[in-house]
């Protein structure tokens, strides 16, 4: 395994790094207390950079290397959380991008990927996940949500609950690869991914006010007898259980990609500050309290990027050789880096306000804009920290095991 980025893929990281700072940083606080969402523009930015077809192939108006798919979108993904704190536009980035062009690329058909995957790759739709229910987040199998098969098509009845995206695919266009049942007595082996276009018809959304991401809606579903042609099944009826996970591992991937960029960027920040600050004589970098957490921080961001290189290095391997690695080591280290990315960036994040005492606690500084939005993926999106260590031990020790009184 190779450490370096290659020269085309450090070219990629300089450019966008240039472009984010340029363009997308002075204006983090902007989305974020704006009501209607991302700017077009900046969307567009990223368009003209090639990030929304980096994992789409050239056939689709995409630009994804074969083998390296993940790799530019990690890169991309790290880029953009740095310059925009609050995780609306990065969010937006890795869920279009990772279920929206790499997930539809594996397992939709040639039909679906000729409409959806050149809207996504110009910047047009958005894509996402809608998985969780009201009563059902982590325990995917308590889905209620049913697709009852009618003729050529499936009628979908059932609410789904805090799904990102939810004005962005109604206005914009686009939706989400969704999760029903479509055999409920046979557990999770009766569940089927379809695409769904957000605003069909018998399609009720719903809007909350969450705390952090303000400028990317979450919401819901609430499904009334509405249509979904069979041809938006992705993959095989009744395989959708483990469809998803796969897609899973993908998102949280690029999960961790955004919440190690927001806290290098947090972590770049606090040590600024702590070099120019003085206090009792001196920069208060200089005291140990503070010096010492830096390298701690530092030190667990460090190695906290090596062991998601090596995760994203093998998930570009098994999708060109399945028999690269197992599913087992897959689920493991991405659930590992998935565990411990959010926690590590609102430390840093935390870290970094306390260095900055009172004015740490404004809106004038971007930190407090950071811990909101990183805060998310520590309760629960794309998985919660304790199913994290559920799917880590379940590997390591076994199912048999656990399963044993």
């Amino acid at each position: 395994m190779e450490f370096r980025l290659t020269r085309e893929q450090e070219l990629f990281k300089r450019v966008v790094r240039e472009h984010c700072e340029r363009n997308i940083e002075p204006r983090s606080r902007e989305i974020d207390e704006r009501e209607a969402g991302i700017p077009d523009d900046l969307i567009k930015g990223l368009v003209d950079l090639g990030v929304f077809g980096i994992t789409i192939p050239e056939k689709y108006g995409g630009s994804a290397k074969p083998g390296e798919e993940m790799q530019y979108a990690n890169i991309a993904v790290h880029e953009i959380a740095r310059a925009e704190l609050s995780m609306s536009l990065p969010v937006y980035t890795l869920l279009t991008i990772g279920w929206g062009g790499q997930f539809l690329n594996q397992y939709a058909s040639d039909e679906v990927k000729s409409e959806v995957l050149p809207k996504l790759a110009s910047g047009e739709w958005f894509w996402g996940i809608c998985v969780t229910e009201p009563g059902g987040g982590s325990d995917v199998v308590n889905t209620k949500t049913t697709a009852v098969k009618k003729g050529d098509k499936y009628i979908v009845n059932g609410e789904k609950a805090y799904i990102s995206g939810i004005t962005e695919c109604t206005a914009r266009g686009g939706g989400h690869c969704s999760l029903f049942y479509t055999d409920p007595e046979k557990a999770h082996r009766g569940m089927t991914m379809f695409a769904v276009h957000g605003g069909l018809p018998g399609m009720t959304p719903t809007t909350y006010k969450d705390m952090g991401r303000m400028g990317l809606s979450t919401g819901g579903f609430i499904y009334k007898d509405v249509e979904v042609s069979e041809r938006y099944v992705l993959g095989e009826v009744d395989r959708g259980f483990h469809r998803c996970m796969e897609g899973f591992n993908v998102a949280r991937v690029l999960v961790t990609s955004a919440c190690l960029g927001g806290a290098e960027k947090c972590l770049e920040i606090g040590a600024q500050y702590v070099r120019e600050r003085n206090a009792f004589g001196r920069p208060i970098g200089k005291f140990e309290g503070i010096s010492f957490e830096i390298a701690e921080d530092y030190t667990r961001l460090e190695m906290l990027k090596l062991l998601l290189q090596k995760a994203v290095w093998m998930i570009d391997q098994h999708y060109q050789e399945p028999s690269s690695f197992s599913q087992k080591e897959i689920n493991t280290i991405v659930a590992q880096c998935k565990w411990l990315a959010p926690h590590l960036g609102v430390d840093i994040a935390k870290h970094a306000m306390m260095y900055h005492g009172a004015f740490g606690y404004t809106r004038d500084c971007p930190l407090e804009m950071a811990l909101r939005g990183l805060m998310s993926y520590v309760v629960g999106a794309e998985g919660a920290s304790n199913i994290m260590k559920l799917i880590i031990v379940r590997e390591y020790l076994g199912d048999e095991f656990l399963a044993t009184r």
